[in-house]
């Protein structure tokens, strides 16, 4: 107890600290804020298997801004499902930390994976693109669209990227570019994570902003329970982001995530995997962990109308 209570305490200084050196640049600061857009969340904590964190939360956010683009930092929040051998769901707490930054335009989806990185990286897998990686050796590359990796990774990006501390990845997803899994969270690496970024969206050619390919900024998507990787395909991820996550999603409130308990549990009856489908769809399509005949449009079937 003794040993927990000093901990507890060794956390609360570092917090303060921590703040009071990104409020003296000038950056703004929240104890916790509720989880961000699912697409930005999946990108960074989704689980290992198959959509199994559900993220409750992100807590000691820092806004601010770095070379003229507005940025945000924080510490995503989340639980991974799983069931006891008696058959009891439970939540075990899973965290990784992230700097992310708003694109001025559209770009494709794309992940960059840092081979030099000893985190466990809880991201979304994608499909592998070749080169399988980049000409300094250091990042492996995976999306859907090989052409806008080939415009993205000149040696001048390259050349921003080296500067980037280790990471667990760098993704560009729904009109973000992310970097998570670095560590500490310390004033000095969410400043060099921001920097770094700023300069890869300033890296970007001109000719690969504005593309009207999937998952370009503002296109919201959800799982079908399907594992990450080279199976995933753009005609199962379906729009419109109302999943409930296993019932993970009412145990923890965002406002107490800072002192989010290590696991919790759930009764059956809580944990019910819930897709909630929008108005005219029809009935059935999801509910609980069951899937029907669905009308909801994939991310495939828009490539050719409206964006």
């Amino acid at each position: 107890m003794i040993f927990g209570k000093r901990k507890r305490e060794e956390a609360l200084r570092e917090r303060a600290q921590l703040r009071a050196e990104m409020e003296g640049s000038g950056w703004a600061w929240f104890a916790s804020q509720p989880a961000p857009p699912y697409e930005l969340r999946e990108a960074a904590l989704r689980g290992i298997r198959r959509n199994d964190i559900w993220t409750v939360a992100v807590i000691d956010v820092a806004e601010g801004s770095v070379a003229g683009h507005r940025c945000r930092a924080g510490r995503l929040i989340g639980y991974e499902y799983g069931t006891t051998n008696s058959g009891i769901p439970h939540g075990d707490r899973r965290e990784t930390n992230a700097v992310w930054i708003d694109l001025p335009a559209p770009l494709p989806e794309i992940r960059l994976v840092d081979a030099a990185s000893t985190q466990k990286d809880y991201g979304l897998s994608l499909p592998p693109l070749g080169p399988g990686r980049t000409a300094d050796g250091r990042w492996t590359v995976e999306g859907f669209v090989p052409s806008f990796a080939e415009d993205l990774l000149t040696p001048q990006t390259l050349d921003v990227l080296a500067e980037m501390v280790s990471v667990s990845a760098v993704v560009i997803r729904a009109g973000v570019v992310l970097a998570y899994g670095f560590e500490p969270y310390d004033a000095g690496h969410i400043r060099s994570v921001a920097t770094t970024l700023a300069g890869v969206i300033e890296s970007v050619p001109e000719r690969a902003w504005g593309r009207a390919d999937p998952l370009v900024a503002g296109t919201g998507v959800f799982p079908r329970r399907l594992e990450g990787g080279a199976g995933l395909s753009l005609g199962q991820r379906l729009i419109r982001p109302d999943w409930k996550g296993y019932g993970l999603e009412g145990k923890v409130p965002w406002q107490e995530a800072p002192d989010a308990q290590k696991h919790v549990t759930m009764s059956r009856q809580q944990a019910i995997d819930v897709w909630d489908v929008p108005p005219g769809t029809p009935t059935g399509v999801y509910v609980g962990t069951r899937s029907g005949g669905s009308h909801l449009p994939t991310v495939a079937s828009t490539m050719g109308g409206e964006r």
